[in-house]
């Protein structure tokens, strides 16, 4: 899960254990060693031309997708007059409540003192582990010819280990009582 750190610091640090939950994870959680962090400064992708007042379809972006025992921490920002949902996985709406589902909208460059704006890059936090990759549906009250999008995070190489990680990280999905963590934290 997001520790909504303004900072945004990495979620792991080499040799710090953690327990994975998600898509394609098995019940009980993956159980990993951090062997190595690396940065992801800036990547911007251009998700196309947007029709106005209408929500996109479903798009993914393959180019956020790890290698084996890779997993990513992102922040998104929205650079153009859009808006953002997130399903991740495909099935799985974020950021929603039990009748609504809520948006990212646009907000300008970078983390800072405006509370809004800070609220919005700690909130718009995800994780992807190897090839897991969310979607994300845009809408926008003007046509635009092309919606562009910043990624910036953090990677990590793990390894596999028997005992429960120290921390629980939702890579995907969100947690319902059936799957919720069976170890201590």
């Amino acid at each position: 899960m997001a520790r909504y750190d303004k900072e945004f610091d990495p979620i792991l640090l080499e040799n710090h254990t953690a327990s994975l939950y998600g898509t394609g994870l098995p019940e009980e959680g993956l159980n990993v060693r951090c062997v190595a962090v690396g940065a992801l400064p800036e990547y911007w992708n251009d998700f196309g031309a947007l029709v106005a007042g209408v929500w996109s379809a479903a798009a993914t972006d393959t180019n956020l997708e790890m290698n084996t025992m890779e997993l990513s921490q992102f922040r998104i920002r929205i650079v153009s007059a859009a808006r953002m949902r997130m399903a991740h996985p495909g099935s799985v709406r974020q950021w929603r409540t039990r009748n609504i589902q809520f948006y990212l909208p646009q907000f300008p460059a970078g983390p800072g003192d405006d509370f809004l704006q800070s609220f919005y890059w700690k909130s718009s936090e995800f994780f992807v582990f190897e090839d897991n990759t969310p979607q994300f549906e845009f809408m926008s009250p003007v046509a635009l010819a092309n919606c562009f999008v910043l990624f910036s995070g953090w990677r990590f190489r793990l390894q596999k280990i028997d005992a429960p990680g120290r921390i629980a990280i939702w890579t995907s999905e969100w947690p319902t009582t059936s799957s919720m963590p069976r170890h201590p934290r």
